[in-house]
């Protein structure tokens, strides 16, 4: 059975309100936390802790935002890997430490075993997901969306990890953090995949109502993922909009950021 975190067990650290997974805070080399929309300086309708860059809003005040977010949890800003997300399956591997990287990253995962880089996704309703591989002491963060998940995007990082890597599904812990949830989370025929019948539900019109948290840990079970392993945040992005941005319920709207790196 997959653990779930409620709305009840996010923590605050200098203001910021975040959650954390206990299985791999314990780990002792993990600094890691899926933040929420507070604790900012961004004004409306990003307000407040928008990590977004191309939606608006000034870019001083993003820079403000992540700055708050490196001191209060402790590391470079420098180091924070932010990808451009296309809504694709590029990943990302990291097996080196170039500095610096390319401004542009097209990519919607990362993967790497570097200790000075911190691993980034921003969100409004997709899912962010970590990775993490307890005997390689290897790390992976994955933006996937509805695009992403029909791409399987999921799977093929697993796939990168044990190729490049040599990780094994039995050493692999994996979080999916804060998203739109199946009861609000609809989309048109057009867009639907067959292969997302046993995971939705008819919503009529030709509509149907997806669950995207099934579906990635559908591609993690065909990886050889045990549901033990796995934990996600409960609260819903598009019920929880104190908490949360979400793109499906505001529109214009910030992004949220989840970040995790080696210490």
């Amino acid at each position: 059975m997959v653990h779930a975190l409620h709305r009840s067990d996010f923590k605050t650290k200098d203001g910021l309100p975040y959650f954390e997974i206990p299985e791999i805070k314990q780990l002792g080399w993990i600094n890691h936390a899926f933040l929420t929309r507070q604790g900012g300086v961004s004004p409306s309708p990003y307000h407040t802790l928008n990590l977004g860059s191309s939606n608006g809003d000034l870019p001083d005040n993003v820079s403000k935002n992540r700055n708050r977010i490196a001191a209060a949890f402790g590391f470079d800003p420098g180091c924070l890997i932010q990808l451009q997300q296309m809504h694709q399956d590029r990943i990302l591997i990291l097996k080196g430490s170039p500095d610096p990287l390319p401004a542009d990253l097209r990519y919607d995962a990362v993967i790497t075993h570097c200790p000075d880089r911190v691993l980034s996704i921003k969100t409004a309703d997709c899912i962010p997901i970590f990775i993490v591989d307890r005997a390689k002491k290897l790390i992976a963060a994955v933006h996937a969306g509805r695009e992403g998940t029909a791409r399987h995007i999921t799977g093929k990082v697993l796939k990168q990890m044990r190729f490049e890597f040599g990780s094994m599904p039995q050493d692999l812990l994996v979080a999916l953090g804060p998203a739109i949830g199946p009861r609000c989370y609809e989309i048109e025929e057009r867009v639907f995949r067959p292969e997302w019948a046993p995971f939705s539900t008819p919503a009529g019109a030709g509509k149907w109502k997806v669950d995207l948290f099934s579906i990635n840990i559908g591609q993690m079970r065909e990886e050889g993922i045990e549901e033990e392993q796995i934990w996600d945040i409960d609260p819903c992005t598009h019920c929880h909009n104190d908490l949360f941005f979400s793109y499906r319920r505001e529109g214009q709207t910030g992004r949220q950021l989840s970040f995790i790196g080696r210490i």
